[in-house]
């Protein structure tokens, strides 16, 4: 059945075509999450993911394909995992991670003037790019721009093209300066 037959099962009251579209992106959704964050918190991502997309199959307005609507939630989900565990960083007093996993002062330093050179770049957009990628950053599709911003597609698309392209162009220096800091001098071995 394709996802169309089940999503019109699944709102007649069709428990099994729920759990039919649950286990066919189930799969999917748990290797994204992998290859992003790693398999310990993989299957509660995915669940969380599900519970927002074939749980709650009414909310899908079907105008993008469900296998796109799945994956913008599972993006949103990460970033918020994300922003979570950045914020929990952030809050954190110095000693109170284990040893092996204290961020050192220079990292946490180098974080925070990241975000700052980040914030900079962004604020230094033309207001039609930098709407875009702020959206994009907090986790909206290009659907979702779009249809927030009455813009088309394509206009998003590349927008946010050029400006990601921008930023990236003004990070490259300090990006550049701060990376020849932290490489070593020496010869680097390839061997064990």
């Amino acid at each position: 059945m394709r996802d169309e037959e089940l999503i019109a099962a699944i709102r007649t009251g069709d428990g099994t075509a729920r759990e039919l579209l649950a286990r066919r992106y189930y799969a999917d959704l748990y290797a994204y999450f992998c290859s992003r964050i790693g398999r310990e918190d993989a299957e509660d991502l995915t669940q969380v993911t599900l519970l927002h997309t074939v749980a709650r199959v009414e909310r899908f307005r079907e105008e993008s394909t469900f296998r796109h609507y799945v994956f913008s939630v599972a993006r949103r989900v990460l970033f918020e995992r994300h922003r979570k565990s950045q914020r929990r960083l952030d809050t954190e007093e110095p000693g109170s991670e284990p040893p092996a996993m204290q961020t050192s002062p220079s990292e946490r330093m180098f974080r925070a003037e990241f975000r700052e050179q980040l914030v900079d770049a962004i604020a230094s957009l033309h207001d039609h790019y930098r709407v875009v990628v702020d959206l994009y950053l907090r986790g909206a599709d290009n659907f979702e721009i779009a249809k927030a911003l009455d813009l088309e597609y394509n206009t998003v698309r590349s927008r946010l093209s050029r400006g990601l392209s921008s930023v990236r162009r003004q990070l490259a220096p300090w990006v550049g300066s701060h990376a020849r800091k932290h490489v070593p001098s020496g010869p680097i071995s390839t061997s064990a």
